[in-house]
């Protein structure tokens, strides 16, 4: 890269706060809002001059897609509304399993859309960013991902959304500062190449980012397609999770991390006593499910070093060419 990304978004940084194209943004996602990613990114944000919101999941909610709780009140902390920061969803887990509300990604961002927006600016946000997610979303995975769909319903409402996701090794300040820091930059470019009277980006489209894992040497942004490469990550069912490594490698490191073992290895024997016999997704990171080794899919982008930028419309909806294959197909049927 010509500059560093930590150079680069202060220079941005300098050029907003100055400017009159300061964005009023929600910020969103699906790992609570209680993540280094998401405050991070919220001060860095403001500190470019933005006015910044922020509405996101009271827990964790990785992995829940779309998911929405229909017609059933829900809990909502705004013991930091102060700040602009809410967070949606039920903490107390006496609760009856049947009475207990999860706040979905999806309802966080509409709660930010619907509520929190309209209560600051009486309108709705300049746009929503999602993220950044603890792990990258990538290929077909984006269909799964609780920061996809927090984007999803709002490129659905007309708003221009960018889905941030980072990789799972992310861990350190530094990491967490670039991140940041790359997307006050994309964020920045979006506003510099804005005409006057004309959307952020164009009207039911948005933007899925991953970083990868070395952000130290990045080696440049990389425009990109969705495509299918998940990045060497699939899920899989597991009839037994005890033998799964990968889960037992997680549950164990929780069992470290909360005192209750002296080492990993007591962590793991742990882990498996209490899943033993019983069955779970899992992840696969071994050989990949889908095979596509195109050039420009973020996946394999991704693992080149670059941050990715593919672009999303929220849409199932297949190509012209797929659409017209498959009219003939069903030529008999359809008028």
């Amino acid at each position: 890269m010509k500059k560093s990304l930590t150079t680069l978004a202060l220079l941005a940084a300098g050029c907003i706060s100055t400017s009159s194209h300061a964005l009023n943004i929600l910020v969103t996602n699906d790992d609570s809002w209680h993540t280094k990613n998401i405050q991070t990114l919220f001060d860095k944000l403001k500190a470019a001059g933005h006015n910044v919101i922020m509405s996101a999941p009271c827990t964790g909610q990785s992995g829940k897609g779309g998911a929405i709780h229909f017609l059933k009140a829900v809990n909502v902390d705004t013991s930091q509304i102060a700040d602009g920061k809410v967070c949606v969803g039920d903490t107390d887990e006496t609760v009856k399993f049947e009475d207990f509300v999860e706040g979905t990604p999806v309802m966080a961002a509409l709660y930010g859309i619907d509520v929190l927006a309209q209560q600051t600016w009486n309108a709705a946000p300049d746009l929503v960013i999602s993220g950044p997610n603890e792990g990258n979303n990538l290929g077909y995975m984006t269909n799964n991902s609780g920061t996809l769909g927090a984007a999803n319903v709002s490129i659905a409402r007309g708003l221009p959304a960018i889905a941030v996701s980072a990789d799972t090794s992310t861990e350190t300040d530094a990491d967490v500062n670039a991140v940041a820091d790359a997307v006050v930059e994309i964020v920045a470019e979006l506003v510099a190449n804005q005409q006057a009277g004309q959307p952020l980006l164009p009207k039911f489209t948005g933007l899925n980012v991953n970083t990868p894992a070395d952000m130290a040497n990045v080696k440049g942004y990389k425009f990109t397609q969705v495509g299918w490469n998940a990045g060497g990550i699939d899920v899989k069912f597991a009839g037994d999770l005890s033998a799964d490594q990968v889960v037992m490698g997680y549950v164990a490191q929780g069992i470290l991390a909360a005192g209750y073992a002296q080492d990993m290895a007591s962590a793991m024997q742990m882990a498996q006593s209490q899943y033993a016999g019983k069955a779970g997704v899992s992840i696969e990171r071994s050989t990949p499910l889908v095979d596509d080794e195109n050039t420009n899919s973020e996946g394999n982008a991704i693992a080149e070093g670059y941050i990715t930028i593919s672009t999303i419309e929220a849409n199932v909806q297949a190509t012209q060419s797929k659409t017209a294959w498959t009219r003939m197909q069903l030529n008999g049927l359809v008028d």
